[in-house]
């Protein structure tokens, strides 16, 4: 068991408990037993963490990560070992971790590493963020693949596709990640194009729903997020250029959700060169004003969004938080809304909302303790947190 105490919670990722600060006491599974009045739990001889009236959030998703991107050169990620790979992917979970990330998503990876960290972290070999596995990703072949020739599978037809869904699953992955659209990283793609069809989409989802899972579509122009709308994908990745009908057909449905990313798009703006092709900076430069309005109208209209980012483990460790800002700073989401997004709402879209997402008896103890309050100026999670407290391990950064 251990108590937290003196915690100040935000009201909005709370449940059953009205209060602004509270003692929280965690069981020796790792639950929340009690949240109550600061002060009015006995403590005993159990270890107690003061959180000095910080603020004490959920654990947070990326539901959009790709654990094998150390940085923005493909070219290495091509051509390294699985050996390698294995390493490096641990080093970027535990960075996660240490972040206040306990949920990662991981959207695509080579050798099948994401799944055997799974493994490793259920044998409580290793302590890193719960993994939702998608190993390689379906695209059909489409000039640019080359670019992450090490993370793709190439299907065409639906058959192909069956086979290749099949072979996920088998592998020990948990979902399925399917190439909609063109991409801006991929050498000479163009994300705006629809490079599936409707048949193959349409036995992808078949597949993963016949093991009680679903796909993850990554799409960036609007026909192809109709298209994965139609076909029943579960979330649309990126979202780059949705339309009015598209998001007319989200709010519409409650099958299917958007996950923007919008640190790799900061990512790529300030990359200027230094490591991404010129191809990939060019298209970020030229699609950035119509992507930031699209998704903005999204968000505007009311549509529940996903947290994801998308971003390599060099950025991620030199900008703590970057997708917490960047949501300002490339999108213009509120405050509020995108602490739900990382949390609450990302909970609910990966179905994990019965356990994580918010501070509730009963669910999960994954705690984030953050200096300041993030709830009213999200620059606040641009510090490290102070306390990050995850199956029954407590990281201290300051």
């Amino acid at each position: 068991m251990i108590l937290f105490k003196n915690c100040r919670l935000v009201g909005a990722l709370t449940e059953g408990y009205e209060g602004e600060f509270a003692d929280i006491l965690v069981d020796d599974n790792d639950i929340i037993a009690e949240i109550a009045a600061p002060g009015s739990i006995d403590a005993g001889e159990i270890p107690t963490v003061d959180a000095g009236h910080q603020t004490l959030l959920p654990g947070f998703f990326d539901l959009h990560a790709h654990l094998c991107l150390t940085d923005l050169d493909f070219k290495e990620l091509r051509n390294r070992s699985c050996v390698d790979s294995c390493f490096e992917m641990y080093d970027f979970a535990r960075e996660y971790l240490k972040q206040g990330y306990t949920t990662v998503r991981d959207a695509g990876g080579p050798f099948n590493v994401t799944a055997g960290l799974k493994k490793a972290a259920n044998r409580k070999t290793i302590c890193i963020p719960d993994i939702i596995s998608s190993g390689e990703i379906l695209t059909p072949t489409e000039v640019g693949n080359e670019t992450f020739s090490s993370l793709y599978c190439p299907a065409d037809s639906p058959f192909e596709v069956r086979k290749a869904c099949r072979r996920q699953f088998e592998l020990g992955n948990d979902v399925i990640k399917y190439m909609v659209t063109g991409a801006y990283l991929n050498e000479a793609g163009n994300p705006g194009d629809v490079i599936a069809t409707e048949d193959e989409l349409r036995e992808a989802v078949r597949v993963a729903q016949l093991k009680g899972s679903y796909v993850m579509g990554h799409a960036h122009g609007a026909e192809g997020i109709k298209l994965a709308i139609r076909c029943g994908l579960r979330t649309i990745e990126h979202g780059s250029f949705i339309d009015e009908e598209a998001i007319g057909m989200l709010l519409n449905t409650d099958q299917t959700y958007l996950v923007p990313t919008a640190a790799i798009g900061l990512a790529c703006i300030d990359d200027s060169g230094d490591t991404l092709s010129d191809d990939a900076v060019d298209k970020s430069k030229k699609y950035e004003a119509m992507e930031k309005e699209c998704v903005n109208r999204a968000y505007r209209a009311g549509l529940k969004m996903g947290f994801g980012s998308d971003i390599d483990r060099k950025n991620f460790c030199l900008h703590p938080g970057m997708e917490f800002y960047a949501r300002r700073e490339w999108f213009d989401f509120d405050t509020l809304d995108i602490l739900l997004q990382a949390t609450k709402y990302s909970a609910e879209i990966a179905g994990l909302a019965d356990r994580k997402g918010t501070i509730r008896k009963g669910k999960n103890a994954e705690f984030v303790i953050v200096e300041g309050k993030p709830d009213q100026d999200i620059y606040a999670m641009k510090q490290l947190p102070l306390y990050v407290y995850f199956k029954g391990e407590l990281l201290q950064n300051r």
